[in-house]
């Protein structure tokens, strides 16, 4: 084949081509004719202070659900989306490109930067990082914060991998000393992330240390 008419797409959600906006209409939208809305950070910081005021302790269970639900559409649609754009199945993609295209998917929709260490898969685990996440409106983070007030972005994440791996996933925050700029997740069973929460969340973050002993 000529090289002259290989054509290597671009990264499928590279802003300058996945963002359209409409002048006429005042309009965003994605290549594929979906509508994107700016939604303000004193919203989003909004709903989970409101919902803890009205409803205590069953506010975080709400969020959790929410998230769960928000990450499984957020993850099929922008599979559908790489799947139309280079004309394969995704399990044809190499992994290196896969994961770039995450990357700056959660960018291009202001949910901030994902990466994902493997070093505790043997034990079931999933160590996730989000850099600058939007999920939660990137709110000032309490003195007295637990794993709990990350309820939002950690059902996000579990509803992600859970329709990205086809299991019923959980995830919770397991260190937030360097938020907003920087919050780490585990995400694996059901089971496995209760007994953390239980065994050692409910008294505090988890640091290096004790995270390689799970």
């Amino acid at each position: 084949m000529n090289a002259a008419t290989i054509r290597i797409p671009a990264n499928c959600f590279n802003p300058k081509g996945y963002v359209k906006s409409h002048p006429a209409s005042g309009l965003l939208s994605t290549r594929n004719g979906d509508r994107l809305i700016a939604v303000p950070e004193l919203l989003l910081r909004s709903i989970p202070k409101t919902l803890r005021a009205e409803a205590g302790e069953a506010s975080y269970l709400a969020l959790y659900t929410f998230g769960d639900n928000w990450g499984k559409t957020f993850c099929n649609r922008v599979m559908h989306e790489m799947v139309k754009y280079y004309r394969q199945p995704i399990l044809d993609t190499i992994a290196a490109e896969f994961f770039v295209n995450v990357g700056e998917a959660w960018a291009v929709h202001g949910l901030g930067r994902p990466s994902i260490d493997f070093s505790l898969s043997e034990r079931g685990l999933l160590v996730v990082s989000i850099a600058n996440s939007g999920i939660g409106g990137n709110a000032p983070i309490e003195t007295n914060a637990t794993y709990r007030s990350f309820s939002l972005e950690s059902g996000f994440l579990a509803g992600w991998f859970s329709a990205l791996t086809n299991q019923k996933l959980r995830a919770c925050a397991s260190n937030w000393s360097q938020a907003p700029a920087s919050l780490q997740f585990l995400v694996g069973s059901i089971s496995h992330i209760e007994s953390i929460e239980r065994s050692h969340l409910d008294t505090g973050m988890l640091f290096p240390d004790t995270l390689n002993s799970l």
